[in-house]
C-alpha cells in the first residue's frame, strides 16, 4: 500500500475576474456575433475568478507586457515566447507549492523519486531536474515526467507513485502538477476553442506519497485505480501544437460521453454509490458536474468542493483534481478511519481515470 501524506497548492499572483478575461478575448475581434458568443459562454461557465501568470488580461492594451500593445493583440506571441515564460513561471509555482508542505525541509531529505506533470509546456533540462536542483535533493533522486496527458494526468502520476511505493521499500515520491493554460491564449474563434477559453486557468499542486504512513495526521491510503477509454470521443478533447502555441479543443459532447458511461464504469468496478463516503470529481466544466450529479442521483452538496474549485479557480487541467481533493480533506478533519473517497478526472482520448482512497 501507499499513502498520501501531504497535498499543497499554489496560484499565480494575478487573479482575474471571469468578465475581465472574457472582455479581453471578445475585444480581440470585431465580429459582434463572436463577441456575444464569447461573453455568453463565459457567463454560463459558473466561474467567478481565474488565475494567470500573465497580468495582461486585466489591463488596457497600451499596458500589455506579454501580448502586443493593441486591442487585436497582433502579432501574437510565438510558441518560443510562450515556452520561455513557462520555464520561468512553472518553476516558481512548483517551488511555492512544495515549500508549503509542512516540515518540507526534513521531508526532502528522504525523497527518493520526483514525478512532474504538465500539458502546457516543455523544455530540457526539464522541470524535474530544476526542482531537484532548487530543493537540493539527493543527486540519486529518480525522476520521470508525465506530459500531454491532460486533465486526468494527476491520477496517472499518483498511480505511478503508488507502483513505486509498492515495489521499492522506504520510497517517498514527490508529485508536482503545474499547468499554465492561459499562456496559450490565441485568436481562435471556433466553438470548441471559445468553450475551452472560458474555462482554463493556471495553478499548481504538490503531493507527497509514502510507502508507509508517517507521523502526519489524516493520511489517505491509496486503495486502487481504474481506467476507461471512450474511443468514440477521440476527437472531443485534444491539445494541438501550433507555431503560436498549444490549442485546446474541447467539445460540449464530452459531458454526454463521460456521464453516459459512468454507471457502467462504476458497475465494472463493483462500486455502488451508497458505499462511497466522499466524492472528488474533476470540474472539467459546469455541465460535466451537473450531468455527473444527475446521472448518479447525487445531491448537489456532495460535489460542493468540485463546484467551489471551478467557481474560484476555473479548470487548471491536471492540478485541478488535487485542488478538489485538498479542499475535501481540509474541511473534513473529523473524517473517521475507514471512510473512503472516490476521485475521478477526465482527459483526451476520451479517457476517464479514477482513484479510490481510504482515511487511515
Amino acid at each position: 500500500m501507499s499513502y498520501i501524506s501531504a497535498i499543497e497548492t499554489s496560484l499565480p499572483a494575478n487573479c482575474h475576474t471571469q468578465k475581465a478575461m472574457s472582455d479581453f478575448y471578445a475585444n480581440s475581434t470585431d465580429d459582434l456575433t463572436v463577441r456575444r458568443k464569447i461573453q455568453t459562454i463565459a457567463r454560463k461557465a459558473a466561474i467567478d475568478t481565474r488565475y494567470s501568470v500573465l497580468d495582461d488580461f486585466s489591463k488596457q492594451p497600451e499596458d500589455f507586457t506579454f501580448f502586443s500593445n493593441n486591442k487585436q493583440i497582433e502579432p501574437e506571441p510565438s510558441l518560443g515566447q510562450r515556452m520561455s515564460c513557462f520555464r520561468i513561471e512553472a518553476l516558481k509555482l512548483s517551488l511555492e507549492a512544495i515549500t508549503k508542505i509542512q516540515n518540507i525541509e526534513k521531508i526532502k531529505e528522504s525523497i527518493t523519486h520526483v514525478i512532474t506533470v504538465t500539458c502546457t509546456g516543455l523544455f530540457t533540462p526539464g522541470l524535474d531536474i530544476e526542482i531537484i536542483k532548487e530543493l537540493n535533493l539527493k543527486p540519486t533522486t529518480q525522476r520521470s515526467s508525465i506530459n500531454f496527458m491532460g486533465c486526468n494526468a494527476a491520477i496517472l502520476a499518483l498511480n505511478s507513485a503508488n507502483n513505486i511505493c509498492n515495489s521499492i521499500p522506504n520510497s517517498k515520491v514527490l508529485v508536482v502538477c503545474v499547468e499554465l493554460c492561459t499562456l496559450h491564449f490565441q485568436k481562435n474563434y471556433s466553438d470548441d476553442y471559445i468553450l475551452s477559453t472560458a474555462l482554463f486557468a493556471d495553478g499548481c499542486a504538490a503531493v507527497i506519497v509514502d510507502s508507509e504512513p508517517t507521523n502526519e495526521t489524516q493520511h489517505l491510503k491509496i486503495q486502487g485505480f481504474d481506467s476507461m477509454i471512450l474511443h468514440e470521443g477521440f476527437q472531443e478533447m485534444a491539445w494541438e501544437i501550433t507555431e503560436k502555441g498549444f490549442i485546446m479543443n474541447l467539445s460540449s459532447y464530452v459531458s454526454d460521453l463521460i456521464n453516459g458511461n459512468m454507471k457502467q464504469f462504476l458497475s465494472s468496478m463493483e462500486l455502488k454509490k451508497d458505499a462511497i463516503d466522499h466524492w472528488a470529481i474533476h470540474p472539467g466544466g459546469k455541465k460535466i458536474l451537473d450531468d455527473f450529479k444527475h446521472t448518479l442521483g447525487l445531491d448537489a452538496s456532495i460535489l460542493h468542493h468540485s463546484y467551489d474549485v471551478l467557481r474560484r479557480f476555473g479548470n487548471m487541467s491536471s492540478a485541478t483534481i488535487l485542488f478538489v481533493l485538498k479542499a475535501l480533506i481540509d474541511t473534513n478533519k473529523s473524517a473517521r478511519k475507514g471512510e473512503n473517497i472516490f476521485a475521478a478526472a477526465f482527459g483526451p482520448g476520451l479517457s476517464i481515470e479514477t482513484m479510490r482512497l481510504e482515511y487511515v
